[in-house]
């Protein structure tokens, strides 16, 4: 095998790069570890296991032993990894977890090579080891695509993904960075997921979990401080805002629209049009996706009205 399709080889390269530290981001990270060892545009756990055994990364082992822990990995007498991986996962969070391990590994290897190169610790690494393992499974070319073609639309995508929701909230609008939007996506508690119309019993109480917005989401708010603008946004952590289209959904249960949000600025130049689509599990609201666009952009939602029949609102003023 080419001896630069291994680990240190890996390595090696992403320290001889002069732009190298910008590579080290976890989202710039998978596209160098997509483009060096040829992942696939959806790959699967197997093809995972097999990469990461044949490159060096580590053998993936499924054990039910992993300590109340999704996965970990410990060194070998021979240098190598052993990655272990909860086999009480399904399929989908298995390929997470595994690529969470391998972008670990990385991470100490290259610092063991070269030194010099600092290594995140503690939950900044966690952080972002997911961030790593999501990109490289929702590669950027195929994921746009598939977010234009849905309306930019969180449910579909995962029915195609598989992926958290959570996960592929924050990856909109990492891929989409052309498009101004913001995503936002509310959960009832510290739930695990579960298949659409699992029974099992939902924490009371939505809270913003996720907020991400592109670069070119920005509200001029009449020349207001940024403090304003904070004070009409969904924070997270924060409860769907009263009588918001994200609060509407959660009480009917029901996907909603508004045409158009406006007083944000006295020339309507900020309109947004907002989609709020609810996911159900066990006949209860379990979690509210909303995404909001310039109203210029509105047509970029259309295709998300072929996938769900929409309470539509004409109007709405400053509330999301």
């Amino acid at each position: 095998m080419n001896g630069t399709l291994t680990l240190d080889g890996f390595c090696h390269r992403l320290a001889a790069d002069p732009l190298r530290y910008r590579k080290l981001h976890p989202v710039a990270l998978a596209g160098e570890f997509v483009d060096h060892f040829g992942v696939p545009p959806f790959p699967r756990m197997e093809g995972i296991a097999e990469l990461l055994d044949r490159s060096g990364i580590g053998t993936v082992v499924l054990s039910h032993e992993t300590g109340g822990l999704r996965g970990y990995h410990v060194g070998t007498r021979d240098g190598g990894y052993l990655i272990h991986v909860d086999a009480s996962e399904g399929r989908v969070g298995q390929e997470h977890t595994a690529l969470h391990e391998a972008y670990e590994v990385v991470r100490e290897r290259l610092h063991d090579l070269h030194p010099r190169i600092g290594l995140a610790a503690g939950i900044s690494l966690c952080r972002q080891a997911d961030r790593f393992a999501a990109a490289t499974l929702m590669q950027p070319y195929w994921f746009a695509i598939f977010a234009e073609a849905s309306g930019l639309d969180v449910v579909a995508l995962q029915a195609s993904y598989g992926r958290s929701y959570a996960s592929l909230t924050i990856r909109l609008a990492e891929v989409m960075r052309h498009q101004p939007l913001l995503a936002v996506l509310y959960e009832r508690g510290q739930q695990a997921e579960r298949p659409l119309g699992m029974p099992g019993q939902v924490s009371e109480g939505l809270r913003a979990t996720v907020v991400a917005r592109t670069p070119g989401f920005r509200l001029r708010m009449q020349r207001r401080p940024l403090s304003a603008l904070r004070g009409l946004l969904p924070q997270r952590g924060a409860p769907p805002p009263p009588g918001s289209v994200a609060e509407r959904v959660a009480l009917t249960g029901r996907p909603a629209a508004v045409d158009r949000v406006g007083g944000y600025d006295l020339w309507q130049a900020d309109d947004l049009a907002v989609l709020a689509r609810p996911v159900i599990w066990g006949g209860q609201v379990a979690k509210v996706s909303v995404i909001a666009v310039p109203y210029r952009d509105r047509s970029v939602l259309l295709p998300q009205f072929a996938n769900a029949s929409f309470e539509r609102i004409a109007q709405a003023h400053q509330v999301l």
